[in-house]
This record gives C-alpha cells, sequence and structure tokens, in this order.
C-alpha cells in the first residue's frame, strides 16, 4: 500500500512538472507583440524586443537573451520587454542585455517578474508600475517580484536610475532578488505601494547610490532577511521606512542604516566603514 501511494506521488509529481513547463506557442524570432492569452516561450536567442499588451499571458524565456542589436550587445536603448495593462502576466526566465530599460512592465492583480536577468541597462534595470492612470487598487491580487538578478558590470557609466523602481503595487511581494556591481543611485525605489514585503534581496558591491532602498509613501513595509554589502561607504540603507518592520537584516558601509525609522527594529547587524589612516 505504501509502495502504491509513493507512486502516485512520484506520478503526480511528474504531471505538475509536466504542466509548469508546457508552452502553448514557441514566440517566433520576427515577433514582437504578443496580445492573445497563452503560455508563450522562446526557443532560441533573439535581437528584437517582446512587447506584452494583454492580460493571462505568460512567457518564458527558458533562460534565453534578448541582446540589443544596435549596439553589438554592449549598452543602448530602448526597453527589452515592455508589458502594458498586464493583469496576470507572468514574466520568467529570460536574459535582457544591452537595452536601456531591461524590463518595463504597466501591470494589472497578480503580474510576476520571477528569476529574470537584466544585464548592462544604462537606464533603469526593472521598472514595474500599478495603474498609471488612478490610485492603486487595495484588493488587486498583489504582484511578486521574485529571484530577479541585476548585473551592472560592464558599463562604463553610472545608471540613471535604481536598480529596481516598483510604484502603485499595495501588498507587492519583493523577495531574493539579486542586484551586484550596480553603479545607479540606488537598488529599490518603493512608491506608492504600502505594505510590501521585502524578504531576502541582496545589494551587493555598489559603487555609487545614496538611498539604497528608498520607500515613498509605502507604508507598513516588512523589512527581513535582506543583506546590503556596498563597495565603499555610500548613504542611508533605508529613507522613509514609515511603520515598518525590520528585523535580521545586515548592511555593510551604510552611513546611516535607516533603521531607527523602523516602528520595530530586531536583531538587524549594521557595520560602518572602519575608519582608515592612523
Amino acid at each position: 500500500m505504501r509502495s502504491t501511494s509513493k507512486t502516485g506521488l512520484a506520478l503526480a509529481g511528474l504531471l505538475l512538472s509536466a504542466n509548469a513547463l508546457a508552452c502553448d506557442t514557441i514566440l517566433p524570432a520576427t515577433q514582437i507583440g504578443i496580445s492573445a492569452p497563452g503560455k508563450y516561450c522562446l526557443s532560441g536567442n533573439r535581437s528584437l524586443p517582446i512587447e506584452i499588451n494583454g492580460t493571462d499571458i505568460e512567457l518564458d524565456c527558458r533562460t534565453r537573451t534578448l541582446v540589443n542589436p544596435s549596439t553589438g550587445g554592449g549598452p543602448g536603448g530602448g526597453v527589452g520587454i515592455m508589458v502594458r495593462g498586464g493583469g496576470k502576466v507572468v514574466v520568467r526566465n529570460c536574459r535582457v542585455d544591452g537595452f536601456a530599460n531591461g524590463i518595463q512592465a504597466d501591470v494589472g492583480s497578480g503580474a510576476q517578474l520571477l528569476n529574470n536577468t537584466v544585464l548592462r541597462a544604462q537606464d533603469t534595470p526593472i521598472i514595474i508600475h500599478g495603474n498609471p492612470f488612478g490610485p492603486p487598487d487595495p484588493l488587486a491580487e498583489p504582484a511578486r517580484i521574485v529571484g530577479n538578478r541585476v548585473i551592472g558590470y560592464g558599463i562604463d557609466q553610472a545608471n540613471w536610475g535604481p536598480a529596481l523602481r516598483v510604484h502603485g503595487l499595495p501588498r507587492a511581494v519583493i523577495a531574493n532578488n539579486v542586484v551586484a556591481g550596480y553603479r545607479g543611485h540606488g537598488g529599490l525605489e518603493l512608491g506608492e505601494s504600502p505594505d510590501a514585503q521585502l524578504t531576502g534581496n541582496q545589494f551587493l558591491d555598489f559603487e555609487a547610490g545614496h538611498r539604497m532602498i528608498q520607500f515613498i509613501n509605502s507604508p507598513r513595509a516588512r523589512v527581513v532577511h535582506n543583506t546590503i554589502m556596498s563597495r565603499q561607504p555610500i548613504g542611508e540603507g533605508l529613507t522613509g521606512a514609515v511603520d515598518a518592520t525590520c528585523v535580521e537584516n545586515v548592511f555593510i558601509n551604510v552611513q546611516p542604516s535607516g533603521f531607527a525609522g523602523c516602528s520595530v527594529a530586531r536583531y538587524n547587524v549594521e557595520q560602518p566603514q572602519p575608519p582608515t589612516g592612523p
């Protein structure tokens, strides 16, 4: 009986795995726009951007890369993946290289950015906004921005914007993202997004940036298990953290850390740059 039960569980797992990998449409290399609901996948790297206009659309790049062709793969202009009006839109497993903005999304309820990598973006690597034409919908299913990577190495000049800009998304889940080698003006800008959850994010090896995590009209955030490690002393770790809960974060080379602004602050580690000279 136990063996049969285990076999049934194994088969169920295989079916779920197969369903997760299922793909309705392989996106042709020359197609830019997607508007019909469904799951779209890439079968190879491409030199064209992608525009999603609609709802109930999933794009799974399967770790393929969108490379900006106008600069031979170096930093350039434009947007790699653009999402407009996307409720229930998922963008996952995409690599976006050399566009000014890697992923730019105006999203509705339940949107997700999962396990994407943005390289050599000169402006703002990841931008995700809620309803751009009105106030945030407090009843909308929260957006999830999870497991993404922003790699700043390979750019000669500083970036214009923060690594991640999230606006108008109440209760957004921002978790396990990594920003490394970035030269912009901050790690995360969170605006008009109350009750957000920031968990397990890492901001590493920054050369510049005066506000690593900036809250703009975004009260009651939960800031837990995040790490900031700067190459040299920079500005504040947290700013605008109104009524935030800040637990077990590690901030290295930020002055001040900003934990004093949290309504609850427990077990955080803050290590400023040690003094130099005799």
